[in-house]
């Protein structure tokens, strides 16, 4: 049997003479096999990109210690006498438990009626070396066993695939995922749990087709800590979730060509955020708070800002309405600003649901109140990052504008307005 893992070796004899290990995985095969003239003796053979001849290991009054209490997670250890290795193996869970009962067979001797190959017949071939990319363009492309669980990088593109491959979801070290170009309408709420998916790409897809979108799948505990680029342009979406803001390691967001009416406000809470497309879409104003995002590139070309051409008034700041906080302003305020881990089985949903979509003040800071308001139109010449239509020359676009206090506003009312 041939286990495709990562292997991080460690020698113990090092460590009597204190060198240092490199400490570092690699991608590995561990085989399983018998020797040829005894039915009773069987080996490990260590084979890696660095050592590709590999080590064979008797398993015969040579094994030291097994450990598998962390076997649930894909990782085991194991310990030999001669030579004095530590193979420390991190690979798919199933796959690991498979080849761990196969050795604890061989060890107690109750391996007799396994088919296991001989040493004569074991070695690593190109097909061993465990795959890293797979581009599929064709669905007679499709791995007959399955993806392989060493994939980091998986392309399927332009097969009219409608139904998410629930497959996928086993690639625990999946960093890139373009699934563009298909008519795929929604995923599992499982996908929130990828844990290593840096880049997804959906464009050309049907994800908004339905009007409605189960926005889950974006919200899971893992993807909204490791998800840097995400490309929804072409989707048919009529919104984007509030909740947008707890992708915090998001660097670049494509949300041309759909049929995008405003942007949620949330979204400048975002501060990893460089990299914004917008184009080919229905918007009327943005909001206030990317006037003060660190934007690199930010094309809005192709919506509809001349239909805003008012901006409003502001209000009459003096009144008590506008000076006194409310309790829950203030405790929110508290909340957000150290950063206090919130959820619904500690506070009430409601105030989950309020602290999660918390405007963000033109000057950076969030704002609680949404009663200091005002629709404020700037020209987009002034500001040298952003794509406009070229044949355009009215590049006035109104910006919906939360403040963060009455002094906040009465500073920022007459900043580079128009």
């Amino acid at each position: 049997m041939k286990l495709q893992c990562q292997v991080e070796l460690i020698n113990r004899s090092h460590l009597n003479l204190n060198l240092r290990n490199s400490h570092k995985y690699v991608q590995a095969t561990l085989a399983l096999g018998k020797e040829p003239k005894s039915e009773n003796d069987f080996f490990i053979i260590y084979f890696s990109t660095t050592n590709k001849r590999g080590t064979k290991y008797r398993l015969k009054c040579n094994l030291k210690q097994v450990f598998t209490r962390c076997i649930n997670e894909g990782k085991s250890t194991i310990s030999f006498e001669d030579p004095q290795h530590d193979l420390y193996i991190r690979s798919e869970a199933i796959q690991l438990k498979c080849f761990m009962r196969l050795l604890k067979s061989c060890i107690s001797g109750n391996a007799n009626a396994l088919q296991l190959s001989a040493l004569s017949s074991l070695s690593v071939t190109a097909i061993d070396n465990a795959p890293t990319k797979l581009v599929i363009e064709d669905r007679s492309q499709f791995p007959k066993n399955g993806l392989p669980r060493t994939l980091k990088s998986l392309y399927i593109n332009g097969i009219k695939m409608c139904n998410f491959r629930r497959e996928v979801l086993l690639l625990k070290h999946l960093t890139v995922l373009d699934l563009s170009n298909n008519e795929i309408e929604k995923l599992p709420a499982e996908f929130g749990r990828m844990p290593n998916l840096n880049e997804l790409y959906l464009a050309n897809n049907e994800i908004g087709k339905n009007g409605t979108v189960d926005w889950k799948w974006l919200l899971g505990p893992e993807i909204t800590k490791t998800l840097k680029l995400l490309d929804l342009s072409s989707n048919k979406l009529k919104s984007i979730p509030n909740a947008i803001w707890k992708l915090q390691k998001l660097f670049t967001l494509k949300l041309d060509d759909n049929q995008l009416e405003k942007l949620p406000h949330t979204i400048s809470r975002i501060k990893t955020l460089r990299y914004l497309k917008i184009s080919k879409n229905k918007i009327e104003t943005l909001p206030g708070g990317l006037l003060n995002c660190p934007l690199e590139y930010f094309d809005l070309s192709g919506n509809q800002f001349h239909c805003n051409t008012r901006q409003t008034t502001p209000p009459d700041l003096n009144t008590w309405s506008f000076n006194a906080q409310k309790l829950v302003h203030l405790a929110s305020e508290v909340f957000l600003k150290n950063k206090v881990y919130y959820a619904a089985n500690i506070i009430p949903y409601t105030l989950v649901e309020f602290l999660d979509n918390v405007n963000v003040c033109v000057c950076g800071k969030l704002a609680i109140d949404d009663k200091l308001y005002l629709n404020k139109l700037y020209n987009m010449d002034d500001y040298k990052v952003v794509i406009f239509d070229d044949n355009n020359t009215n590049k006035i676009v109104g910006f919906d504008c939360y403040y963060c206090s009455v002094a906040c506003m009465r500073r920022k009312y007459s900043f580079r307005g128009k």
